[in-house]
């Protein structure tokens, strides 16, 4: 196994892996929520899918954007064949280098993948001042030297996207950011589907989102809401984006995410002193939904508020004015989060004594 093997043998590419759950839980994470009633189910491996045609080449090709070497097998990041549906990734390298996606690297080119500390260590073995940023580096040991030497300490060859490969990922950047984005629950079938001639990504991305949230109920459209939230954000149109972060919290504290557990107390499942139990994690809100409404200081108004009262939903555990004090303290910058929760289970419990 040569450097280059050992160097990514257990990174794979740069991009982390989100852990996969077996069960649903009553959590919160930051953006994409899942509660609900627990239940358990056994593991499995995920189903290994076909060869997944001009996405999984984008995504490949994207992933070995960077020059870097043809690994062996067991090198490679999992998502290839559990995503992609590419069993062999060695094999499948090599394919596209000899089709052309791929091209030999130059020296300085394979000299970029050293850390600096590496890079001064081949210096001193030149007898060649160590000071200066990482290109400087890379020069220096360029001009001074020879083919041997280099050869010695980049033994692998190193392939770098040929004018091909960037040209077909220029092409379908779209499936990388598919790729990039597969929490939002988007195929690249499904995009396709959707995708028109001019329409870019996200445009796109906001019509399944907006098409799916016509045939979902409330209960079922809050991490809709957040993806559109992030597209806006993305697209720089703060104010609309505000909105649908408004829209996301205000799902969030009203308790709709827990419906189903409303609806087995009703059925005699449940009892109040039960329902309770769960204060803390159904009445409870993730700092990292709430931080963000700092950055909208200069174009929030309280009337948002309102506005988003308008919208009735089954289950309301958070009044208006409690929702409007900690946005509120969120937006200037003074929110207390253990406050808030405690305001939010005192309210909720409030609303199972109701029941």
């Amino acid at each position: 196994m040569g450097i280059f093997s050992k160097l990514f043998k257990k990174s794979g590419v740069s991009e982390k892996e989100p852990a996969r759950e077996s069960s649903s839980s009553f959590s919160t994470p930051v953006g994409e929520v899942n509660i609900s009633v627990s239940v358990s189910t056994p593991q499995c491996n995920p189903e290994i899918p076909p060869l997944q045609g001009d996405y999984a080449k984008a995504v490949f090709l994207w992933a070995f954007s960077r020059p870097q070497p043809i690994r062996e097998n067991g090198n490679y990041a999992a998502y290839f064949l559990y995503e992609c549906g590419i069993r062999d990734c060695a094999k499948y390298h090599k394919k596209l280098t000899e089709e052309g996606y791929f091209i030999e690297a130059k020296s300085g080119e394979a000299l970029e993948l050293f850390k600096l500390p590496e890079l001064k260590d081949m210096l001193r073995e030149l007898n060649q001042p160590v000071s200066g940023k990482k290109a400087v580096l890379i020069e220096r040991i360029l001009e001074n030297a020879e083919e041997g030497f280099l050869r010695a300490h980049v033994p692998e060859t190193i392939y770098k996207l040929s004018s091909e490969g960037t040209a077909f990922l220029q092409e379908h950047d779209a499936y990388v950011q598919i790729h990039k984005n597969k929490n939002w629950g988007v195929s690249w079938q499904e995009y396709d589907r959707y995708a028109k001639p001019g329409q870019d990504y996200l445009t796109t991305m906001w019509v399944i989102f907006n098409t799916q949230l016509k045939n979902s109920k409330p209960e079922e459209s809050r991490n809709l809401y957040y993806y559109l939230y992030s597209i806006l954000l993305e697209q720089g149109k703060r104010s609309d984006a505000l909105e649908m972060l408004l829209r996301v919290l205000y799902l969030d504290m009203s308790g709709i995410h827990a419906k189903v557990m409303f609806d087995l107390y009703r059925q005699k499942v449940y009892t109040k002193k039960q329902l309770k139990e769960y204060a803390d994690t159904i009445a409870a809100l993730a700092p990292g939904i709430v931080y963000p409404l700092e950055k909208f200081r200069d174009i929030y108004d309280s009337e948002m508020i309102d506005v988003l009262y308008m919208w009735k939903l089954p289950i309301q555990i958070c009044d208006k004015e409690l929702f409007r004090t900690i946005i509120e303290s969120a937006v200037s910058g003074t929110y207390d989060e253990e406050q808030a929760n405690k305001k939010l289970r005192a309210a909720y419990n409030k609303f199972v004594d109701k029941l």
